[in-house]
């Protein structure tokens, strides 16, 4: 191996890495575009100035890649945005309308104008959302051009610990801001037949000829042909997940190298490399745009016509190299999708082959090893570099993952191909293609249930809390220690790369927060939140839409040992739902007396049931019971067991709760009413508002007889129903009482320490004692 330094050796290398670096620090820190430019310029220059200087050029270089980075990533995470409010919308479908779960109908559109009260505005791209009501619900197709008029709102970015950022999927998505309602809806015609409307109908056609083919077994040639996994079962797709074998249903470098492969072995004879090269350029654009170019079928289709190209012109193939320069491309055009999942994973794992299938190629030759040898170390290799944002996204590892990666990608390489020979001749002779798949489909049901039986053991695969930021940085250090291109000996870059690691370990029980704490989570107009007490956590209702309170305890490595849950409304309830897709464990689950009876909501006895089915023990309460989580002792205040009738709103009989944490006491009141709050007043330090601050709650005899030191809100501040209510507010001022609302602070958080609570909102860190 050279001697030269790392830029020397690989410059397209280390722009990549500065590139990369520019993005990530372009949207983390403050925006500050004209430092930036000033950088950029003083970088170019240096490239300039510095001709005859040698190879130190290249240092200005990556400079320049650095604060390119900075400029772009910079721009696409703060676009410029309308204000919020009504507009008579008009905008082009670009994909078909999807309907959720909830009624909702979700959609991008493209090529939108905005005109209203506040001005004229044109957008790109926008996501749209609204309830299709009547008997004939408007349900545009992709390509349409519609008008109608919509709210305009600007998307949250993350506004809780370990939670989701809406506003940058959205970005990643090109979507800038969302439009919700759809009031006098109509379609306006279909413009044009450019390239998305092409693709969008071979896309449809061959979904549609796929489903006919494989009939019922269609889910599986689907998702690998066309990257689509909507009609994958729920429990297949998490099998492969658990078994380490996800990557195979997203259509990536395997699919698109068979294919590749599959296209050029006829042509060899018939022409030269270069015609076959342009060609194959071709048909991958085409595929990309099929699949909605994305980022995994983008990268396999760069990586393929780099490799492809170096053979060509007869270049030494070098896999850093054209996976830098895939990198550059694809993030020059969308910097943003260096944050996404899909992304990290995808180039973490060829990064992962790249840098040690060259050293592992040579030992093996050496040693005389085969080939099955080379693909359990390349598994290897993919699955310890993708086992950071692994973690951080999923919060499980696969320990099957490696030894069955080898035998699995063999399997789907022969898989692949059958596929989409059956594909092409079903659409050539629809009866043939049907016959042929009704014995592949045979061969897919014993592998989906191999895989499945694999997934569903115990030890497939392992929670695995989120690691801190400098646990991070020593995992990438010691990674590119153990990597050829530092220029220590293996011993020391051994001895070097197990000390960082180390010391970031040990360090990493010793810096966690021991303090008790209480989380308010933000879930809009929903209430959702964690008591931390010691190794013990109790959950407190679980919001509408679950997935940033799961997020939350798996991310910190815990388990709901006791879910308390006010009153059965989805506000409070429905969030259970993503706890059981996801798999935190359950304890207990306690409710307030005669809760099942009242008026609530279906969905939510579902909850239960499910819950119950999976363990967890259903406790019920009433006022003067007590119990315990860790060191936090609850003492329930309403509702009154000889109150309780069948029928009633269950907002009446919500669970009130004091508990005390180190000397400090809290106060949760759910969603009880104001005609029954005084049942609940008890002295306190910190009172989480009624009813998320109604106008009926939180009454000026309640506060006085509380007299609460701090008060958090769970409002989500906009809409025709917003809360909290003004009057709320105002009660709260004159009696000049601070409070919270997760609405616009984000997740509110009681650190309990020395008998005292501090207050600290994710949206700012500043604590307040």
């Amino acid at each position: 191996m050279s001697v030269r330094p790392f830029h020397h050796q690989r410059p397209l290398a280390a722009a990549a890495a500065a590139y990369g670096a520019g993005v990530w620090t372009g949207v983390r820190f403050a925006w500050r575009p004209v430092w930036v430019c000033f950088g950029l310029l003083l970088s170019l220059l240096a490239v300039w100035l510095l001709p005859r200087i040698g190879r130190k050029r290249v240092v200005g270089a990556v400079g320049a890649c650095l604060f390119l980075g900075m400029l772009l990533s910079g721009l696409a995470a703060h676009p410029f945005l309308p204000p919020e409010g009504k507009y008579l919308v008009r905008g082009t479908l670009s994909s078909d309308v999807e309907m959720q779960q909830d009624g909702v109908a979700r959609v991008y559109l493209e090529n939108v104008s905005l005109s209203g009260e506040n001005g004229r505005y044109a957008l790109g791209k926008v996501y749209w959302t609204y309830h299709p009501d009547g008997q004939s619900p408007f349900l545009p197709r992709e390509g349409d051009a519609v008008t109608f008029s919509g709210s305009l709102y600007h998307p949250n970015g993350q506004v809780n610990p370990y939670g989701f950022d809406a506003r940058m999927f959205y970005l990643q998505k090109g979507a800038a801001a969302c439009i919700s309602g759809c009031a006098d809806g109509q379609t306006t015609g279909h413009p044009g037949r450019g390239l998305r409307s092409l693709t969008y109908g071979v896309r449809l056609f061959l979904t549609g000829r796929v489903r006919e083919i494989f009939g019922a077994d269609s889910a599986l040639p689907e998702a690998l042909l066309l990257g689509s996994r909507t009609e994958l079962p729920e429990d297949t797709a998490r099998a492969f997940s658990d078994a380490g074998l996800a990557h195979l249903l997203a259509v990536s470098g395997l699919h698109v190298s068979l294919l590749a492969e599959a296209l050029f072995l006829p042509l060899r004879s018939l022409m030269s490399g270069r015609k076959r090269l342009a060609l194959l350029a071709v048909f991958l654009l085409f595929y990309c745009a099929v699949l909605d170019f994305a980022a995994p079928v983008v990268r396999s289709s760069l990586l393929m016509i780099f490799a492809k190209g170096r053979r060509i012109i007869r270049r030494a193939p070098d896999g850093l190299t054209s996976l830098s320069a895939a990198f550059l491309l694809i993030l020059l055009f969308r910097p943003l999708d260096l944050f996404s999942a899909s992304f990290q994973l995808s180039f973490c794992a060829v990064l992962g082959i790249a840098v040690t299938v060259p050293i592992v190629r040579k030992r093996l030759m050496e040693k005389s090893l085969g080939k099955l040898w080379l693909m359990l170390l390349v598994t290897a290799a993919a699955t310890v570099f993708t086992a950071v944002p692994t973690i951080q996204t999923f919060h499980r590892v696969s320990l099957l993952g490696p030894l069955v990666n080898p035998l699995a990608c063999q399997v789907f390489a022969l898989l692949l191909p059958v596929y989409a020979l059956t594909l092409l001749l079903g659409c050539i002779w629809l009866p043939a293609g049907q016959w042929i798949a009704g014995i592949v489909n045979i061969l897919t049901g014993w592998l989906t249930t191999g895989v499945e039986a694999l997934g569903n053991l115990p030890f497939a695969s392992v929670r695995a809390p989120a690691l801190p930021f400098y646990c991070v940085l020593a995992v990438a250090a010691a990674l590119a220690l153990l990597t050829r291109y530092v220029l220590l000996s293996f011993r020391r870059r051994a001895a070097l790369a197990a000390g960082i690691l180390a010391a970031a370990f040990i360090a990493w029980p010793a810096a966690e927060n021991k303090d008790a704490r209480y989380v308010q989570l933000a879930m809009g107009q929903a209430d959702s939140a964690v008591i931390l007490q010691k190794d013990a956590t109790a959950v407190i209702d679980a919001g509408s839409w679950g997935n940033d309170l799961a997020a939350y305890l798996l991310s910190t490595g815990r388990q709901a040992d006791t879910l308390i849950l006010t009153h059965l409304h989805t506000d409070h309830c429905l969030g259970v739902r993503q706890l059981l897709e996801q798999r935190v464990p359950v304890g207990r689950v306690i409710l307030p007396v005669g809760a099942e009876e009242q008026i609530i909501d279906a969905g939510c006895l579902d909850l239960l049931h499910q819950l119950s089915a999976n363990g967890a023990t259903i406790e019920h309460v009433s006022a003067g019971d007590t119990f315990a989580v860790g060191g936090a002792h609850f003492t329930v205040l309403w509702p009154d067991a000889s109150a309780v009738r069948p029928g009633q709103d269950a907002n009446r009989n919500s669970l009130a709760l004091l508990f005390e944490m180190d000397g400090v006491r809290i106060l949760t009141t759910g969603d009880l009413t104001g005609t029954y709050e005084m049942y609940a007043a008890r002295d306190a330090d910190v009172l989480k508002a009624a009813h998320h601050g109604s106008k009926s709650s939180t009454g000026d005899a309640f506060l006085r007889a509380v007299s609460p030191e701090a008060v958090i809100l769970t409002g989500s501040g906009n809409g025709r129903a917003a809360l909290p209510h003004p009057d709320t507010i105002a009660r709260l001022d004159a009696l000049s009482i601070p409070w919270w609302n997760t609405g616009n602070s984000g997740a509110v958080t009681v650190t309990v320490r020395n008998g005292q609570a501090f207050i600290e909102t994710f949206l700012s860190e500043k604590e307040t004692p």
